[in-house]
């Protein structure tokens, strides 16, 4: 493969770093969003107190609730069917409270046990005398770390090759100047 002429080099290079620029936007949007999932869901109780109820990604953290206990009105496990023929049931705790039902976790689990036993806890709290403080969480942005933190690398790495490129741009672009003023000067010299 022959190399551009010197007078195109800065073309040449300049398209390659746009196009290495579209190419990295899509994954560093793709990571930021996986990144972005709010993947754990921390229950707060404290005694004579109100629960909050919290989600949190990698980047942030937001508040889903404020409960008073009265206003949570039961724990349990809620069930799935797949409508496809012999899939398995998959469960996951959630809290009924006048004001909806909020899911204890983000993703739905096929191990009832796991899902009953967070439960049991928040409802046996909820029932007891409530003098201790509760803080159980369900952390489910593992999966997300993996696919988000995989496309961020993809993108940056691809970024890095595009600021590569622009520099070469500008050094070329420079040479191209150069070599353009020394052809102006050789033609008015006599």
């Amino acid at each position: 493969m022959r190399a551009p002429p010197a007078s195109r080099r800065s073309r040449a290079t300049a398209i390659g770093a746009t196009a290495f620029l579209l190419l990295a936007l899509p994954f560093l949007v793709l990571g930021v969003f996986f990144l972005g999932q709010m993947a754990r869901l921390d229950l707060r109780c404290e005694p004579q107190a109100a629960c909050v109820l919290t989600s949190s990604s990698w980047l942030s953290q937001a508040e889903l609730g404020r409960y008073a206990p009265q206003d949570i009105r039961r724990v349990d496990v809620a069930r799935s069917r797949s409508t496809r023929s012999g899939a398995a049931p998959i469960f996951r705790p959630r809290m009924e409270t006048t004001s909806g039902v909020q899911p204890l976790a983000y993703q739905w689990t096929e191990n009832e046990a796991e899902a009953a036993a967070f439960a049991d806890t928040v409802q046996r709290y909820l029932s007891g005398p409530r003098t201790e403080g509760l803080h159980v969480f369900r952390d489910d942005r593992r999966a997300s770390l993996r696919v988000g933190g995989a496309f961020t690398g993809v993108g940056l790495a691809v970024l890095a090759l595009c600021l590569w490129l622009a520099a070469r741009t500008v050094a070329h672009l420079r040479t191209e100047r150069t070599e353009r003023t020394k052809r102006a000067e050789r033609a008015l010299s006599p």
